[in-house]
């Protein structure tokens, strides 16, 4: 027996331990609230980081203090023993954390309600930190859990009783079962008091738990159109409107770092897209491009860019490397298999094409393509969220490359909040181009736009005026043409959507 007392004496020194841990780390949290309140819009990596930390922290004690409570809460070793002071050590520990874990969460949770969009990072699993996937959102749910709330009323009077009859005959507490004691009969009130006074938070979590399995239920769904919809092309032309002429004569023009964008006419997923411009990516060129345009970058030990990417980015290098093409440009963007590394004529061999050149210097700009060969090989974010960084849709790589950080500067864009989401489209980058036009605050330089014609069948090349106005084009504005499907489909909604297209166009000649 007593090597069970003293497993729950050490369970009770260790859970004080951290209690007081997580009551420090909330600590913490609470003098940086402008921080975890500031304006996304304007958050760095550092100050992401930042609160990043302060995250990992919190749920490791969580983790390990929840693991306690659930380890007597379902095992209770003493349930069937007559020695009551021990079962009484034993619900101690159930009883002071969840009063330590409900006392935190609600007022966690009254810090993250003032910035909503954090709940999606805080809710992204990261495996190296033990952290789950909706961890914020299952922490949150202490605040509203039935079950914990009847057990904390329950151990009160359980508790009031046990603690008078222990001081009437007088049993010898150690150091830890009184502090831990304490903590619990002092923050009892308090947790009542903090969920009184935040009521909006508990009337909130609720709805957010109604809220977010409706949306467990839709994504699966929208994750699947999305998937089906690619590769349908409503157009009766095989080439697009750029020519390889026109490829072999603006690649000439652009340089690493440059952000590329398209368009093409009559495809079924421009309608669920915001915007005239559809896609983005980033133009890196080849290996050769890289070594002369950074030439004079010090990158340690290495002698050029190529030889420090083949050493740190091997995966990059040999996507890059080729003996049987030479001279091929690439890009580094985001599609449906997630991010990879793909020919220029991938973006450039469309209907519309443009390219933007950030304003900020080479270092700047080779340190924002770092950042996009990092997330090589991550997933599409079918979830359209740039808070999380596990998977990302196109337009996020190019905000999260030219991010500034403490050690570079970067480029600032407007995001905007859809469907309790931050958003930032490509449509959006031009319109962010038209907005600095020929103002000091001006982050992007024009480098090329063609502009496709559907009357001569072929691009014309145009200047930045015609660029900033495209922004404000309807996607709407040219839909129509006959079904083609570019690529093998095995999902149902493609073959039906190309079908039904296909009859309309026999039966009322709308589209041509």
């Amino acid at each position: 027996m007593g090597l069970v007392h003293g497993t729950v004496d050490e369970e009770i020194k260790k859970s004080l331990e951290l209690i007081k841990e997580l009551e420090h780390v909330m600590s913490e949290i609470q003098s940086n609230e402008s921080l975890f309140i500031s304006n996304i819009q304007n958050m760095s990596l550092a100050d992401k980081q930042n609160i990043l930390d302060k995250w990992i922290s919190y749920v490791r004690c969580y983790n390990e203090l929840n693991d306690i409570r659930e380890k007597y809460k379902n095992k209770l070793l003493f349930r069937n023993t007559s020695d009551s002071y021990n079962k009484y050590k034993n619900i101690l520990l159930i009883y002071a954390s969840t009063i330590a874990i409900r006392k935190n969460s609600v007022l966690l949770v009254g810090i993250i309600e003032k910035n909503k969009y954090l709940e999606s990072m805080l809710n992204e699993p990261r495996a190296e930190y033990n952290i789950n996937k909706k961890q914020y959102y299952y922490i949150t749910q202490e605040i509203t859990e039935i079950s914990y709330m009847i057990s904390l009323y329950r151990n009160k009077h359980y508790f009031d009783f046990k603690v008078n009859y222990y001081k009437v005959y007088e049993f010898e507490r150690d150091e830890s079962e009184t502090q831990l004691l304490d903590y619990a009969s002092y923050n009892y009130l308090n947790v009542i008091k903090l969920v009184r006074n935040h009521r909006s938070i508990v009337k909130n979590n609720m709805i957010d738990f109604f809220g977010k399995n409706v949306f467990d239920f839709w994504f699966p769904f929208q994750k699947w159109v999305a998937i089906s919809i690619t590769g349908i092309d409503y157009s009766s032309r095989k080439e697009k409107y750029i020519s390889n002429e026109d490829i072999n004569i603006f690649k000439e023009e652009l340089v690493p770092g440059d952000v590329l964008l398209k368009r093409n006419n009559y495809q079924l997923t421009n309608i669920g897209l915001p915007g005239f411009w559809t896609h983005t990516g980033i133009y890196i060129g080849c290996l050769e491009k890289l070594d002369e345009y950074f030439g004079d970058m010090l990158l340690g030990d290495c002698l050029c860019v190529s030889e420090y990417v083949k050493v740190i980015y091997p995966k990059v290098y040999d996507s890059l490397w080729s003996e049987e093409v030479n001279n091929r440009e690439y890009i580094i963007e985001v599609i449906a298999p997630g991010v990879v590394i793909s020919p220029l004529d991938a973006i450039a061999k469309v209907d519309y094409f443009s390219a933007l050149r950030p304003r900020l210097s080479k270092e700047d700009k080779l340190k924002a393509l770092f950042t996009a060969f990092e997330s090589l090989g991550k997933a599409y974010d079918y979830n359209f969220d740039i808070m999380t960084d596990n998977a990302l849709f196109c337009s996020e790589l190019i905000y999260k490359s030219y991010l500034s950080s403490s050690n570079k500067k970067g480029i600032t864009f407007d995001l905007q909040p859809k469907v309790g989401r931050l958003l930032l489209s490509p449509n959006s980058i031009i319109e962010k181009f038209d907005s600095e036009f020929n103002t000091e605050n001006a982050e992007f330089d024009f480098v090329v736009f063609y502009d496709g014609n559907s009357r001569e069948r072929k691009a014309i090349r145009r200047n930045a005026t015609d660029l900033k106005k495209t922004w404000k084009l309807s996607r709407w504005k040219r839909v129509k043409g006959r079904v083609v499907l570019d690529a093998e489909t095995s999902y149902p909604i493609v073959k039906l959507s190309s079908v039904l297209s296909k009859l309309k166009i026999k039966l009322y000649g709308m589209f041509y």
